[in-house]
């Protein structure tokens, strides 16, 4: 399992970093459309509102279209994007109505899958308009996904208290605190590589949000798949799960940089 993990890591960094180095905001964009088509998938077949061909298929285009418009429009167009985004599918139900059956679990199955896929995820691409947006993207890769593998091994080799038993069974406060250390670990990493991102104080105050962040953003996917009683989402990286599996730590972690570098106007548009 350890080894599979490792490999299907090292794929993934070996696909991510050429893009965030030279890609720009468009191989962001795509990135983001392919692994969130992905999750897509992964989420639409899991649900029972869902489970129609039409209705997947709906739901997959609906989603890119998100990620398109956020890689489209001005950033200051995002509140538009989101308000029209349920708007848009109950209207798609409407002039659909008699061709999907269950048209109100159908809808709002739709407008779950979108805003907790493509709307956050869709923020990567926001951030990659924002000055040096590229080095933030990989600054949250890097500081979640070493949180991720402290949280492993500590929870792994000392886990004894459980955080989440009625979520998460095999979640400690142990593999949070190794979470933790991992995730200030890649702030230090980060920082001895791109020196100067901002000044030393409130690195650590993003990097503790992050902290935060990513485990949330577990524990609501531990949540959803204990509800659908499934263990992963999916099966696209081996070790892993799906793209969804990977994924549910940076639900939260992208808008949270995002507006954090935009509310504090840290981060100015390219």
């Amino acid at each position: 399992m350890l080894r599979m993990r490792i490999i299907s890591a090292a794929i993934a960094a070996a696909v991510l970093i050429p893009v965030l180095l030279w890609g720009g905001v468009t191989g962001v964009a795509l990135i983001v459309a392919v692994c969130s088509g992905v999750a897509f998938w992964e989420l639409s077949r899991s649900l029972p509102g869902l489970k129609s061909r039409l209705s997947a298929w709906l739901t997959f285009i609906l989603g890119l279209a998100v990620i398109g418009a956020f890689y489209a429009f001005p950033n200051r167009a995002v509140p538009a994007v989101v308000v029209c985004l349920p708007l848009a599918v109950v209207a798609v139900h409407l002039f659909l109505y008699n061709f999907i059956e269950n048209t109100v679990d159908s809808a709002s199955q739709m407008i779950l899958v979108t805003t907790y896929v493509a709307v956050p995820l869709g923020h990567a691409v926001l951030l990659a308009k924002l000055d040096m947006g590229n080095v933030w993207i990989l600054y949250v890769l890097v500081v979640i996904c070493l949180g991720d593998a402290g949280a492993y091994f500590a929870g792994k080799y000392f886990g004894r208290h459980r955080l989440s038993p009625n979520v998460s069974p095999s979640k400690t406060v142990e593999g949070l605190a190794g979470g933790v250390a991992g995730n200030f670990f890649g702030m230090l990493v980060m920082e001895a590589v791109v020196p100067g991102l901002l000044p030393i104080g409130l690195l650590a105050l993003v990097t503790l949000l992050l902290a935060t962040a990513g485990p949330l953003g577990d524990l609501i996917a531990s949540a959803l798949k204990r509800r659908l009683a499934i263990k992963d989402f999916g099966t696209f990286m081996p070790g892993h799960g799906g793209i969804m599996d990977r994924a549910d730590s940076l639900i939260l972690a992208f808008p949270v940089v995002y507006y954090f570098l935009t509310l504090s106007q840290y981060g100015a548009p390219q």
